[in-house]
């Protein structure tokens, strides 16, 4: 027997061969088609079924079969619970290895599951195959953990198994369980090194977009597509309320409320706990999440691609905290319904926290583009837009036609004297105290800016002669209250408002003047 069991293995290899070529379910449904009908042909049975264990629904599926046209119609795509399975691979069927049930001595019906009985003559022989009878061999992965299940029918000897036979089927058994473990595995590993070229796509595109938006779209996509979330959601905090507001999302069409709909960052604080952290990620079952946040009613959204079984995914919550190194949180990543059903592993996790990642850095590189900016155009001392962004906005306003035009220039007289009675500390705390006064006494729409070591402007869009005089009223009124309050602060003031034809330049340089002229006054004053 151990010839022909070689000489069995031997044809099957071309088969087993194949698995490492498996790329997708596809893939593997045509090799486990192969299998069985390899089976059928070389051990002699009429029909060869597989049905393989799947962890999303905890039941087998007839994943393929050969046989008659009415069996093949029957079974494949049918799928059963696995408890449904634990009755056959009783102890008491078990023959050497293998697990053969005489019908005679299980009952069908109460097993809860459909089967099908082939059309079988009986005959008088004791040792004859019947239409009940039933053959398994069980499919175990290296840990021991069932797989899948092999299983003939319609032996053409017309005889229960002997010894021999079923040591064949259980040889060619053990070499399909690690030819499907291997496609299984081959399958996982496509799967991951799609992730990781979806993470490697996003960091492409992050180089070359323009704007933060555009990243975390991708981002969201890229988990979308690459890790096979059905709805994924970026969600970043308000500066302020620390709510939580989406900022890009795929799968959710216009409407996204996701699980942290209505949430701020803080109240998320009692999920992101050690006992339900993966590489970074937090995978919480929906009971604790609702109960640490102390829900009364349900969120807004539930899963929809929920599995059975240990290994389902069962309307869980699954966030990726956007901090940065230095600990401040920006945000929460939510993703939801993977298509697979499962639970993830830990290497789609190290994928997803990559992702979370590559948002973080766009917040980070546009922050930074914020602050460049900033401090491109203010004054560090004093926080006002400085003179580059004084010529900006004073060309914007000079370039409508539909509205007047107003500058008012304001030096402080006593700088020097401050800054050699007291020091320089003492100085720079009252140009801050004369750039708040300005800022207080302004209309909304109107912009303080400081140009110069002491010297600073007022651009009044819309104004009128008598809308400036009432701005500068109330900005000496501000010195005023400010000099009431101890700060040692003096100012004068010069008023333009823009004349027909009068280009920017000339407004300035009148301004200017009418400065010089009012520090002139107070001087002899």
């Amino acid at each position: 027997m151990a010839a022909n069991e070689l000489t069995t293995l031997a044809r099957l290899g071309a088969v087993f061969e194949r698995t490492v070529s498996v790329r997708d379910q596809h893939d593997l449904d045509v090799v486990l088609k192969d299998l069985c009908a390899a089976i059928a042909e070389l051990l002699g049975y009429g029909a060869a079924v597989v049905n393989v264990y799947r962890p999303a629904y905890d039941d087998m599926l007839t994943a393929a079969a050969v046989g008659s046209d009415a069996s093949v119609k029957a079974l494949v795509g049918r799928a059963s619970p696995a408890e449904t399975w634990y009755p056959l691979l009783a102890e008491r069927f078990e023959r050497r290895g293998a697990y053969f049930v005489p019908g005679d001595e299980f009952d069908w019906e109460s097993l809860g599951a459909d089967t099908f009985v082939p059309d079988i003559e009986p005959s008088d022989d004791p040792n004859a195959w019947t239409a009940e009878d039933a053959l398994f061999v069980p499919l175990h992965d290296a840990k021991g953990e069932l797989i899948g299940v092999i299983s003939v029918d319609e032996p053409e000897t017309g005889q229960r198994p002997t010894d021999d036979e079923l040591d064949a089927l259980v040889a060619i058994a053990r070499q399909a369980a690690i030819a499907l473990r291997i496609a299984q595995e081959t399958a996982t590993t496509v799967q991951h090194q799609r992730m990781l070229e979806g993470v490697l796509a996003v960091s492409a595109r992050l180089a070359e977009a323009d704007d933060t938006d555009e990243v975390l779209q991708s981002v969201c996509d890229g988990i979308h597509e690459a890790l096979e979330f059905d709805r994924v959601v970026i969600e970043l905090a308000d500066e302020h309320s620390r709510r939580l507001d989406p900022v890009a999302s795929s799968g959710w069409g216009a409407d996204v409320r996701s699980l942290t709909d209505g949430v701020s960052i803080d109240q998320l604080r009692p999920l992101f706990t050690s006992d339900f952290e993966i590489a970074g990620c937090y995978l919480i079952p929906t009971e604790v999440a609702e109960e640490r946040l102390g829900r009364s009613t349900p969120p807004p959204h539930r899963s929809e691609f929920n599995g059975r079984g240990p290994h389902a995914w069962a309307r869980h919550w699954l966030l990726v905290p956007l901090d940065e190194p230095e600990g401040r949180r920006l945000g929460v990543i939510s993703v939801d319904d993977p298509r697979d059903r499962l639970l993830p592993t830990r290497a789609r996790l190290q994928a997803l926290r990559l992702f979370a990642n590559q948002a973080v850095a766009a917040l980070q590189t546009a922050d930074r583009a914020v602050r460049l900016r900033h401090e491109a155009l203010h004054d560090p001392l004093t926080g006002l837009p400085n003179r580059r962004a004084f010529r900006a906005r004073l060309s914007r306003e000079a370039g409508r036609t539909d509205g007047d035009l107003a500058l008012i220039l304001c030096d402080m007289d006593n700088l020097k004297r401050v800054n050699d009675q007291h020091g320089h500390d003492a100085g720079d705390r009252a140009l801050k105290s004369l750039a708040d006064a300005l800022r207080t006494g302004l209309r909304r729409s109107d912009d303080a800016f400081r140009i110069g070591g002491d010297e600073f402007a007022v651009v009044l869009g819309g104004a009128s002669r008598l809308d400036a005089e009432r701005v500068a009223h109330r900005l000496q009124r501000e010195l005023a209250a400010a000099r009431a309050a101890g700060e040692d602060i003096q100012a004068s003031f010069g008023i333009a408002v823009r004349e027909p034809g009068e280009g920017t330049d000339q407004l300035v340089e009148r301004a200017d003047r009418l400065l010089y002229r009012a520090k002139r006054r107070r001087s002899v004053a």
